[in-house]
């Protein structure tokens, strides 16, 4: 390129000593030479955005327009912040030069909603007259560091639960023992009665024993990571079995149930019993998220590339900040609960391929929807 530069510049320094055919040679050798170059541009992985010292756009590439969604190239020469409000313009059109010639970049990110979930790297440099800002997609940057800041919580978790086991396990073994050499002595009383009333004690005492260790078995055994046995099937099997086993509930809180199921649902690869935890967590949330009657919809639907099955309540909602911390553990809404239900689902849920999303709104209820990838994916042709 420098030498490209130099090259025209000693072409405008003899420009009116060059005859018509010289002049028409090196304009097409000029315009070969910009084409060449908007390709390159255009085939970078990350958007290039120019902007003047006066905050219009000067140029921008086809990944610009791509990642942030907005057709750059016919607003050029137009104010970028009335282009693309709500950018951090002031701050990324501000980057420096220092005195000692180092560029000092300026630099942010945003998230969009729209057209699609991302989330962008924006950073600028000073350039003569004007700004450049490259844009780079680090929405799966970021969601690999979620899914590494998960794993650690549920290691550390899941130590905690091995620990606790052992810790409750140990004392409740000397209990159980110890009433086996009660229940003995007793059964030499003499009085018939009291022997009774006392074996009946034994027996009551060694049932809430074998209660806590079932309690406490079952939740390490939640917490131990369990590859699921996928096999072919139906997502409307687990939900219907999750339906029948809530129905109690379901009568005894009023809550009207619809059920949206299509006649013929393509299949997934899934694990029956671990689905249809996942369906139980969500469907008691939304029981108790109904405090005195509500609605239940529940949905089943499939794209081509997902089945989808989704539970929405019309109980009070739930706050931002509450929903940003809802599949972290020990992070919930009930004074009694403990915030292990939804981060094990959503494990569950990305073991079978998939992922949980869930919208909420405070007054108007909440919507949880089970993304399961179907068994063999419909191809779309898209031109």
């Amino acid at each position: 390129m420098a030498h490209t530069k130099k090259f025209f510049k000693k072409v405008a320094d003899r420009i009116e000593k060059l005859d018509a055919e010289d002049r028409r040679q090196q304009f097409v050798a000029l315009a070969d030479e910009i084409g060449f170059l908007e390709s390159v541009f255009n085939a970078l992985s990350e958007g290039i955005l120019v902007i003047g010292s006066d905050g219009k756009i000067l140029y921008s590439n086809a990944r610009a327009e791509r990642l942030a969604a907005c057709p750059f190239s016919q607003e050029r020469g137009k104010q970028i912040r009335d282009v693309v409000p709500g950018w951090d313009w002031d701050h990324l059109l501000n980057p420096s030069t220092e005195g000692d010639g180092w560029s000092r970049t300026a630099s942010c990110e945003i998230e969009l909603a729209y057209p699609e979930h991302r989330i962008l790297e924006l950073g600028s440099l000073p350039n003569n007259d004007a700004v450049v800002v490259i844009i780079r997609d680090v929405t799966r940057e970021h969601a690999q560091a979620e899914d590494a800041r998960e794993n650690e919580r549920t290691s550390a978790l899941q130590d905690l639960a091995a620990g606790l086991a052992h810790e409750i396990g140990n004392p409740l073994n000397a209990l159980s023992l110890n009433l086996q050499l009660m229940a003995r002595e007793f059964r030499r009383e003499a009085d018939p009665e009291r022997r009774e009333r006392l074996l009946a004690d034994v027996a009551a005492a060694q049932n809430e024993i074998k209660r806590i260790a079932d309690i406490n078995r079952g939740f390490l055994e939640a917490m131990r990571p369990v590859r699921p046995n996928l096999m072919p099937g139906s997502l409307a099997d687990p939900l219907r079995d999750t339906l029948a086993t809530l129905k109690p509930q379901i009568e005894d809180r009023r809550i009207r149930v619809t059920l949206d199921l299509p006649p013929a649902l393509p299949p997934v690869a899934l694990d029956r019993a671990q689905m249809e935890q996942v369906f139980f967590n969500l469907a008691k949330n939304a029981l108790e998220a109904m405090k005195d009657g509500g609605e239940l919809a529940l949905a089943l639907d499939a794209n081509d590339d997902d089945v989808t099955a989704s539970f929405r309540d019309t109980g009070g909602g739930m706050a931002p900040s509450a929903l940003a911390a809802l599949f972290e553990p020990y992070r919930t809404t009930k004074p009694k609960g403990t915030g292990l239900g939804l981060m094990l689902s959503r494990r569950i849920v990305r073991a079978h391929g998939g992922e949980i999303d869930v919208e909420s709104k405070e007054g108007a209820g909440t919507k949880f929807t089970v993304h399961i990838p179907r068994l063999e994916k419909r191809v779309r042709r898209l031109t």
